[in-house]
Formats: structure tokens, C-alpha cells, sequence
């Protein structure tokens, strides 16, 4: 049996058959035997030279495998060690290869996905063409590098023939598309350019001939570019600044229009109409001053009851909303101090009524009127209203700063940014001086009430509508709400009174609604509610 066992792996490795060979010298007594360890060392020696035939044709799953079968009939010999040192070297090199060839194939794909197709083609041709990886991934690359550049000569094509035939509408939408395509294409400046230098060159002519109403129709003509092209850029760079001194001039604020005016002098070219205008603003600022510091300010009334109050309050009686109220009662008991205004739509708000509020940190020992979430230091701030003004002082706050710069006292204008510390800043607003009611937005930190988020420095009179002198926003309302306090009783009232009818038998306006404690009113198709604060 034994002579037959090993004659029969003589014979098979004599054939080539390593694999069967092997098995059979491992049988019992076949390994053995002398013959059987000298028939071993050959076909150790046949695995280790077969390893490298298949090493050097690249195929390393085989030498691989007669590696291993090598060191388990042989052990760790020095041929069969040289053999397992090679094949991980050559795994090395084709795993370092691959990685190659991954990058270079999704730095080709993100190239021709952003249109550059050139450089996705160069990219491409880095690729490793000797192997089935390198030929399969330059294969499907080429593949997509071919469709796309069909895609990017189509919309080129389609781009041309619109801005040749002078189709503005239908150049910008081709123009559009083939950026998307291709984002650095080479005829993009020169497609762009032909678009937007007529409608350019039309709108300073409008705006010579100051026929500033034609101008948005020829920026809407080609909004679409107006980031890829600068020229046009700073032409709605200049023609914002004209619609923000004319909201300015609308509610009065001859001063701030004035300065828009300078800054918007340069960019319109100095055109004549405009220095006309800049002439008449400064004199109309100079003038409100002189007004406003005219010996009726003594009176300690409004100061205008000329000025239209953002075209929301143009008609209403100011002496009316501003008279002293007679009384501090509110039915049977004392109008309180501190209330939530609840708006539908709007929200709430909390309304102070006293003339000077302090402010300090949420959650720290000592009353204070607000209490707000990361303000730091160990002393308060105090806003004081005093003849229709509002000034901020602190005597004890630490990294109080006001428009970033630190202060102890400062009298605050509409839209100050007031931060204490890093994690504590709101907003002052006063849009009007007509109606001195503040409001204090609360964008960068938080009151005790996650719902509130505006404080109403309530002065008699508060509007509630889409105008820019509206305290409190409310873009879904037809007509503003008016709410004002008249006898120690809060009164609500939509829209502008009638000049004829505009005080009813007790006084108050025509159209006002008493609006009690705790009770709601349906007003101009809004629901209104206000409530006592409870601390």
C-alpha cells in the first residue's frame, strides 16, 4: 500500500499535477519515508517556481495560493519566505496603483462634471492603460467625457444662435443652461458681454434722462446675470441705493437720504438730477433741524405734525395720539405696567409702559424688568425715555458696548446694536419720532418667555403693520393696527381714521375698539388680546 501511495504521487508530480501530488505525499507513512521527504522537497520546490511564473504574469490570487501551499508542506523556508515576500510587495503596488487610479478618475469625473472638459480629458489620460482597472474606468470616463462634451456644444450652439438673433429672453435662458454645464467655458465672457452691454448701456441712458421708472423692467431683463457680469452688478448696486434714499425721503429722514445720496453720487456718474436732489435733501435736513429746535419744542408735544410717519400715520391727528391721558384706571383697577400683546399672525410681545426699564440677567438675585439669557457683568443696564428720546446708561455693567464701542452713556438711534458680552446683543428700534413708542428685537438672545421676542417700550401709541415705521412687522395685514391708551384705557383701531368723522362722542377716534383685559378683539379681520405679565 505504501508503494503504491507514493507511486502514485511520483507519478503525479511527474505530470504537473502539484496540487494532487501534494496530497498524496501527506498520507500516513508516505511522508514518512525517505523517498517520500525527497519526493516532498521536489514539489515544494515546483510550488515555489510555479508561484513565481504566475507572479511575474501579474497573477497574484494564484502565486498567492501555491505560496501557501508551499509553507504548509515545507515550512518557512527561505525560497518559500522570498516567494510570500514578493507577492505582498507586488499587492502593495497594484493596491498603490488602484488608489492612483481612483483619484485620477474622480478628479476627471468632478472636471467634466463642472464642464471643464480639457483638463478632464488630460486627467483621463493619466489613467494606468495597462491595467483591466485603469482600461475599465478610462473606458466609462471617456464614455461620459463624450456625452458631456456633446451636451456643452449643444448648449454652446443653442447660446450663440439666440444672441446672435437678439432674443434677450430666450439668450439669458440658453446662456443660463450652458453655465451650468460648464461654468468656465471659454465663450461665456464674450456670450454674457454681448447680452448685458446694450441693456447696461440703456439703463444709464434712463437714468441720465431720469427715467429711473424704466430702469427695473431692463435689470429684470437679464436679473439672472447680474452675477456674471461686474459692470452690471454695480448699476443694481447703484439703483438699490436709489430705491433706499427714496424709502428714506419718504419717511422724512432727510439726514440719512442725504448721506446715501453722497455714497450713490459716484456710481451714477454725478448726473445732474441727482446733484439737484442731494441739494434739496440737505436743505430739507437743515431745515427739520431748525424745526425741530424751534421754540414750539419747548412744548414738549411732537415735534412734526407735518412729516407722514411712513405713509401709515400721513393722516392721523398726532396731538390726538399723543394727549395725556386723564387717568391711570382701566375699569376698577390699575392699568398694569408690565402686558403680553397677543396678535394673531404677529405673535406676542411684551409691553413696558413705565419711562425707564432696567435690564439684566436671567436667573441672577435682584429684580430687574427684562432678564435676558448670556447677559454678562454683575450691574444692569437702564434705558430712560425723556421727551420722546431714549437714552442707555450703565453703572455697573462690564462689556457693555453699543455699535462696538464701549460706553458708559449713549443715546440711542433707530436700528443700535446693543451687545453685552458674547452671547448677549438685541436691537433698538424707534422708526419714527412721531410716535416714540421702542421696540427692543430680541435676535441674539433670549427672554424668560421663549415666545417673545420683541420688548414694546410702550409710550401711549403703538403701530402694528408692513410699513417701515410699524413697531411691531406684521406683513399678512391689509391695514395696520394702531393701539393706543386714551382715559387709562387701551383702545385698538384698523387703518387710517376718516378725516371727517375722526373722533367719536367720548373723544376717542372714529373706528377704535376698547380692548379689555384678558378679552379678545376681532378687529380688521385679526384677533387682538392683552393681558397683565406676571413675573
Amino acid at each position: 500500500m505504501f508503494n503504491l501511495r507514493l507511486r502514485q504521487a511520483e507519478t503525479a508530480f511527474a505530470e504537473g499535477r502539484l496540487n494532487e501530488a501534494a496530497r498524496l505525499v501527506e498520507q500516513p507513512g508516505v511522508r514518512d519515508h525517505r523517498e517520500g521527504q525527497l519526493l516532498l522537497t521536489k514539489i515544494v520546490a515546483a510550488f515555489v517556481e510555479r508561484g513565481r511564473e504566475h507572479l511575474s504574469s501579474g497573477r497574484l490570487d494564484e502565486a498567492g495560493s501555491d505560496c501557501e501551499e508551499a509553507k504548509k508542506l515545507g515550512g518557512d523556508q527561505s525560497s518559500v519566505a522570498d516567494l510570500a515576500g514578493e507577492i505582498a510587495s507586488a499587492r502593495r503596488l497594484l493596491h498603490n496603483k488602484a488608489v492612483r487610479t481612483q483619484q485620477v478618475a474622480a478628479a476627471a469625473g468632478r472636471e467634466i462634471a463642472r464642464g471643464d472638459l480639457d483638463l478632464g480629458e488630460k486627467l483621463l489620460s493619466r489613467l494606468e492603460s495597462g491595467s483591466s482597472s485603469g482600461n475599465s474606468v478610462a473606458g466609462r470616463m471617456i464614455d461620459q467625457l463624450a456625452v458631456s462634451r456633446e451636451r456643452v456644444e449643444a448648449a454652446t450652439a443653442r447660446a450663440r444662435r439666440e444672441v446672435e438673433a437678439g432674443h434677450k429672453r430666450e439668450s439669458v435662458a440658453a446662456i443660463l443652461d450652458l453655465q451650468k454645464l460648464s461654468p468656465s467655458h471659454p465663450d461665456l465672457v464674450d456670450l454674457i458681454d454681448r447680452v448685458t452691454s446694450p441693456v447696461v448701456s440703456q439703463i444709464w441712458f434712463e437714468v441720465e434722462a431720469s427715467r429711473l421708472d424704466r430702469v427695473e423692467a431692463l435689470i429684470d431683463s437679464v436679473r439672472p446675470l447680474v452675477n456674471f457680469d461686474p459692470e452690471l452688478t454695480e448699476v443694481c448696486r447703484g439703483i438699490d441705493l436709489v430705491k433706499r434714499v427714496g424709502a428714506q425721503l419718504e419717511v422724512s429722514r432727510f439726514d440719512e437720504a442725504y448721506l446715501q445720496i453722497r455714497k450713490l453720487a459716484p456710481l451714477l456718474g454725478n448726473v445732474a438730477w441727482l446733484n439737484e436732489i442731494a441739494d434739496k435733501v440737505r436743505q430739507a435736513a437743515e431745515l427739520t433741524v431748525e424745526l425741530k429746535t424751534s421754540p414750539l419744542s419747548l412744548l414738549g408735544g411732537p415735534q412734526s405734525s407735518t412729516s407722514n410717519v411712513g405713509c401709515v400715520l400721513s393722516d392721523v391727528d398726532h396731538a390726538d395720539l399723543h394727549r395725556p391721558s386723564t387717568g391711570e384706571r382701566f375699569g376698577n383697577s390699575t392699568l398694569p405696567e408690565q402686558l403680553i400683546l397677543q396678535i394673531d399672525g404677529v405673535g406676542s410681545a411684551l409691553l413696558l409702559r413705565r419711562p425707564k426699564i432696567s435690564i439684566g440677567a436671567a436667573g441672577r438675585t435682584g429684580a430687574c424688568d427684562v432678564a435676558l439669557a448670556g447677559f454678562s457683568g454683575s450691574g444692569k443696564l437702564t434705558i430712560e425715555r425723556a421727551a420722546g428720546r431714549y437714552r442707555l446708561w450703565s453703572g455697573h455693567a462690564d462689556n457693555l458696548a453699543v455699535n462696538e464701542r464701549r460706553c458708559q452713556e449713549k443715546l440711542l438711534a433707530d436700528g443700535d446694536s446693543i451687545r453685552v458680552g458674547k452671547r448677549c446683543r438685541f436691537r433698538f428700534r424707534c422708526p419714527t419720532v412721531d410716535v416714540p413708542s421702542a421696540v427692543l428685537e430680541l435676535n441674539g438672545t433670549r427672554f424668560a418667555r421663549p415666545d417673545i421676542r420683541s420688548i414694546v417700550l410702550f409710550d401711549e401709541t403703538l403701530v402694528v403693520g408692513s410699513g417701515q415705521s410699524s413697531h411691531l412687522m406684521a406683513r399678512n395685514l391689509d391695514q395696520p393696527l394702531i393701539l393706543f391708551v386714551r382715559d387709562g384705557v387701551f383702545h385698538v383701531r384698523s387703518g387710517l381714521p376718516d378725516r371727517a368723522q375722526r373722533f367719536a362722542a367720548n373723544g376717542t377716534p372714529q373706528g377704535a375698539q376698547p380692548l379689555m383685559l384678558d378679552t379678545p378683539v376681532e378687529i380688521g379681520g385679526t384677533r387682538v388680546t392683552i393681558v397683565p405679565y406676571n413675573v
